[in-house]
């Protein structure tokens, strides 16, 4: 009496496995982008700091956070 159940799809196929993660090349890949952000920044002299109206500091005076 098949027509008494109801109709059933069959389950979808399991997902593809991920890729094997090469531990080494990770590591290496993270060294060099850590040297790459520290190679960009940028050290407290070359901080342009100013106010909304323009420079604020006096002249002969190192520029300071508080104007």
């Amino acid at each position: 009496m098949s027509f008494l159940r109801p109709k059933s799809t069959p389950p979808p196929p399991p997902p593809p496995l991920p890729p094997v993660v090469d531990e080494a090349k990770a590591a290496t890949l993270a060294e060099e982008e850590v040297q790459t952000q520290r190679r960009k920044r940028r050290g407290r002299g070359s901080t342009i700091v100013a106010g909304a109206l323009g420079d604020s500091a006096a002249p002969g005076q190192p520029p300071t956070l508080m104007g």
